[in-house]
């Protein structure tokens, strides 16, 4: 990690200012880090780039031109601007009609939207949704173009994992040795406050996010009512899904419904305290670009039962820290999720190798690595690198 003198960071994402939620807790947490390394920090989310429109497909095409409107009125110059996805793409024209502006522009990935677009694509393929006109065509004219033009007109692009990193070089945003992976990061308070490996857990499984396609909920529910058909004492809880309790519950098999417990979305302590009580987290993603509950679940000694998306291929090891299965597997799932429940020497194994193996995935890190990001940048910028 390198030194150097306070930097002056703007922060920029259209997304909720609600930091329970995945990709918006990720600017809260770094603000948080920045501010304490010494650092200036502000914060542009929803509610500073306006409520206007509300419709995502207006929202897809007119981002990029909230954003501009926003860094505009947020006032004093800044030495970077990290934005993320599409919301850079007009700053970066704007940088490119004015050579004299020498702040940095990082664009951030917090999961690439074109190989999401691909997961969508195979879902239709599955018969999983319909893919209407504006899926075929008016979301790769008028968010994907921008999303690739962001990262192009950028000084350095961040992403999560890999498979996002090659998928961008070998499309020419950027030269590989201009893409970062920066992986997140979880709070230190939590690591110190993990259960020990003997504590009593007991609650079953828990699968932790929104309830959506992406998410490989319908695998989830049919893997479920699979498990539940042959052990009644088998329990899921769905945490945070975001739809009422009954829209989820009826997803799985009648005979499963009782097991299933839906609850509300919570603050990050009440999710930590939901890793120590369960028994294993299922994480059956067709697409992620990090997966930050598989971080923060084995922080907490909770083996991950997940496909190979997202951070999984980089902290699970099968059999060791966790259990991989692939993806849109139902029967594999079912009997990932019976290896688990039915084997509390293999959970408590894996428990703690998952433990290590997250304990160095710190905020703190993350914040460090993000800073040598952000000098990289203004060095491009200015010439001086």
């Amino acid at each position: 990690m390198t030194t150097g003198p306070a930097l002056r960071i703007l922060l920029l994402g259209d997304y909720p200012a609600d930091p329970r939620l995945g990709s918006s807790k990720v600017y809260y947490k770094l603000r948080e880090e920045f501010v304490r390394m010494g650092h200036e920090c502000d914060l542009v989310l929803q509610p500073e780039l306006g409520a206007w429109p509300r419709q995502s497909k207006l929202r897809w095409l007119l981002g990029p031109a909230l954003a501009v409107r926003a860094v505009g009125r947020a006032g004093p110059r800044y030495d970077v601007i990290d934005a993320a996805s599409a919301e850079g793409a007009l700053i970066g024209l704007r940088r490119a009609l004015s050579p004299a502006d020498r702040t940095a522009l990082v664009s951030r990935s917090h999961g690439l939207e074109h190989r999401n677009y691909h997961r969508l694509l195979e879902d239709a393929a599955a018969g999983l949704l319909r893919k209407g006109w504006h899926r075929r065509w008016w979301y790769p004219f008028a968010r994907l173009s921008q999303v690739a033009l962001a990262a192009r007109l950028a000084d350095r692009l961040i992403v999560l994992n890999a498979g996002d990193a090659e998928f961008a070089a070998a499309r020419g945003w950027k030269p590989r040795n201009a893409i970062d992976l920066v992986a997140h990061g979880v709070s230190e308070q939590f690591l110190k406050e993990a259960p020990p490996p003997d504590a009593v857990r007991g609650r079953g499984l828990l699968f932790c996010g929104t309830w959506d396609d992406m998410k490989g909920v319908i695998y989830l529910a049919e893997a479920f009512s699979i498990v539940a058909a042959s052990d009644p004492g088998a329990r899921l809880t769905i945490l945070g899904a975001h739809l009422p309790a009954d829209a989820v519950r009826n997803r799985f098999a009648p005979h499963a419904r009782d097991a299933v417990t839906v609850l509300p979305r919570v603050d990050e302590a009440e999710v930590m305290r939901a890793y120590r009580s369960h028994d294993g987290l299922v994480f059956p993603s067709t697409y992620e670009g990090f997966g930050m509950v598989v971080l923060e679940a084995m922080s907490q000694r909770l083996p991950v039962i997940g496909t190979p998306v997202g951070c999984i291929p980089a902290l699970v090891r099968d059999g060791e820290t966790g259990l991989v299965v692939p993806a849109r597997a139902t029967a594999d799932l079912a009997t990932a999720m019976r290896r688990v429940l039915g084997d509390p020497g293999l959970r408590r194994r894996m428990a703690e190798a998952a433990y290590r193996q997250a304990a160095s995935y710190t905020w703190a890190r993350t914040a460090g690595q993000t800073i040598d990001v952000y000098r990289a940048a203004i060095s491009a910028r200015r010439g001086t690198g």
